[in-house]
């Protein structure tokens, strides 16, 4: 189950060889990519099922809560159409237990005006700040970004980077007004629904490190270039002053 976490496409070359090697499904949590392309292609066609969601505060968001599941597997297109919809294959006839997952009308109506009229100019607008902020931070000693590379597009639900003197320069930052936040700041094997698998800090030490590091500055749609140069400055501020 890869995820295509921030909005930034996995390998899903490695992750395919790998899959196809025992005989595995690959289920992708593209919750946060829509839109996003590998090699030209969109998330749905690298993976058997690819999820994605319709949070309000994904790129892709309606006015309550949502989900959409892409295949192009016939039999598992079925199956996901019985569990969506209490395993009902008509008023009398249950032929699985399942749940209640139907979307809303209203909220497909509204997905749809947001994929037809807006979800292009989101996706676009989220670039190009992510851009603005990369042409400044890239060069910066005290920052790392994940690698760009030319293969994959990514849609930037969360601009986020290893920071030096993290929880420091958030609250220099958020004092500034800007919503610098932490995605997330306890990794999963840390958290107490995982307390019973007896893992303890140092067994993911990757995954660790990221937590205790990483930051998020703000690239929605409603940011403008002249806010991108102002989060630049005050975070050169901030590091010229240590």
């Amino acid at each position: 189950m890869p995820v295509h976490w921030a909005g930034h496409p996995c390998d899903m070359q490695r992750i395919n060889e790998i899959a196809e090697k025992y005989d595995l499904k690959v289920i992708a949590d593209a919750c946060h990519a829509i839109g996003a392309r590998l090699d030209g292609k969109g998330m749905a066609q690298h993976s058997d099922l690819t999820c994605f969601s319709m949070h309000p505060l994904k790129n892709l968001n309606v006015w309550g809560d949502g989900g959409i599941i892409i295949t192009n597997d016939e039999s598992l297109a079925g199956r996901l159409s019985l569990l969506r919809n209490h395993g009902l294959v008509n008023r009398d006839e249950c032929a699985v237990f399942a749940y209640n997952s139907r979307l809303d009308t209203i909220q497909a109506v509204i997905a749809q005006h947001i994929i037809d009229e807006k979800l292009q100019t989101i996706t676009a607008t989220r670039i190009r700040n992510a851009a603005h902020l990369d042409r400044a931070l890239l060069n910066m000693p005290q920052v790392r970004l994940p690698e760009r590379t030319a293969n994959r597009l990514s849609v930037y639900h969360l601009y986020s980077g290893i920071f030096e003197r993290r929880d420091e320069l958030q609250a220099f930052l958020q004092a500034k007004g800007i919503d610098a936040k932490i995605h997330y700041p306890v990794p999963m094997h840390l958290q107490p629904a995982a307390k019973g698998l007896g893992y303890q800090r140092g067994d993911f030490p990757q995954a660790e490190f990221t937590a205790d590091n990483i930051l998020s500055l703000p690239v929605h749609e409603h940011i403008a270039a002249e806010q991108c140069d102002f989060m630049v400055e005050c975070i050169k501020q901030f590091y010229e002053k240590s």
